[in-house]
């Protein structure tokens, strides 16, 4: 009993987790228009969130070795209601950056607790461990959607609504009685990081986080400055989610038939393609449709890479710490980055500058393919 309801903990916090990695970009038209907070501004909360993601790799490791992870789940937890319950109330660039580290680091440990547990409790059998990535989709699918039909009575209601979903997780993890240890490691060595091979996997993780944390980040605004309504500019960040749910269970059957390498290159391929083309639509439909396409392409991007790299990462303790920091640093740099340019030239531009990013994607993969065999 104690450890199914320690798995539905666990599954109920990857939902919320994925709820809350939608957040930020649902709510920054809002938060944006109600504080006139400029481009650059807006990004650098993108970042912020990032880096709170970014700093859970390590923190959270801490927190459950010295608090235990039933105490760290639950704080880090209330770390995210804090964090989403500060953008309320005030518009100061401190205030609102704090809030967004605060929200990226409750999130990223909560992915890291939830994941930790699943692995440990069901030996990484992959039918669950399927099951808690798609829990983590649904709750990316519903957070536009609840904030695109809660702006009816306020723009801050979609926050407040995270905030009680978030108490209700926190009260969920308390009331567990039974969580596994947590292991002191040496570590292990980090020879690792002289291989090319787990470099070029390291690359193609960082620039897919930033092109990830920037589609999230990114997405409702840009279709606001396309002119579409709210609604449909955050029924579109859902969709890309939809997609991506499916699409990754496609993938599943079909690295069955094909290389992953193969699979990879043909994905960030047409990530780079259909990026392109949605940068160039125009009507509601052809946005949509290469919304969705982006998100089918990128949906087995980054579950292909971790499992390229699990010849590191199951030989060496250290190579997945550092390949989650190296990509949460590419989802850290390159949301600012576009906020940036667009600010000095223009949002067309800093938009463009993801593009790039889709596109170096496209040369690493190239390169992986004729790279030794390391899968």
């Amino acid at each position: 009993m104690s450890h199914r309801k320690l798995l539905f903990s666990a599954f109920c916090s990857f939902f919320y987790a994925g709820m809350v990695a939608l957040v930020i970009g649902a709510a920054l038209p809002d938060l944006s228009s109600a504080y006139s907070l400029p481009y650059s501004i807006s990004g650098a909360l993108i970042s912020c969130y990032s880096l709170g993601n970014l700093a859970s790799g390590i923190l959270s490791g801490l927190a459950a070795m010295y608090l235990g992870q039933k105490t760290a789940a639950v704080i880090m937890t209330l770390a995210i209601c804090l964090g989403i319950g500060t953008l309320t109330l005030s518009g100061m660039p401190a205030i609102l950056f704090t809030a967004c580290v605060l929200i990226g680091l409750g999130r990223g440990s909560l992915i890291t607790f939830s994941q930790g547990t699943v692995s440990i409790i069901t030996n990484g059998r992959p039918s669950t461990t399927l099951m808690l990535h798609a829990s983590f989709a649904a709750g990316a699918i519903i957070a536009p959607l609840a904030f695109s039909a809660l702006r009816i009575i306020d723009w801050r209601a979609g926050l407040v609504f995270v905030v009680i979903l978030g108490l209700s997780d926190a009260a969920l993890s308390a009331s567990v009685k039974y969580y596994p240890a947590v292991k002191r490691s040496s570590g292990g060595a980090l020879t690792f990081l002289r291989d090319k091979g787990f470099l070029i996997l390291a690359a193609l993780i960082f620039l897919y986080l930033c092109c990830e944390f920037s589609m999230n980040g990114w997405l409702v605004t840009y279709m606001t400055h396309k002119n579409m309504s709210m609604n449909f500019s955050q029924a579109m960040a859902a969709l890309m989610w939809l997609v991506i749910l499916a699409g990754r269970l496609i993938c599943v059957w079909l690295s069955r038939y094909m290389n992953q390498k193969n699979i990879l290159l043909v994905l960030a391929a047409g990530s780079s393609i259909f990026f392109g083309l949605m940068l160039k639509s125009e009507g509601r439909v052809f946005i949509a449709l290469s919304v969705a396409c982006v998100g089918l392409c990128m949906s087995g991007i980054s579950p292909i890479i971790y499992a390229l790299s699990a010849k590191y990462t199951n030989e060496y303790p250290l190579a997945m710490g550092v390949l989650f920091t190296i990509g949460c640093l590419g989802g850290t740099l390159m949301p600012l980055a576009a906020g940036i340019i667009a600010e000095h030239w223009g949002f067309a531009a800093g938009m463009s500058a993801i593009l790039v990013t889709f596109m170096l994607m496209v040369i690493l993969s190239v390169i992986n393919l004729n790279w030794r065999d390391i899968s």
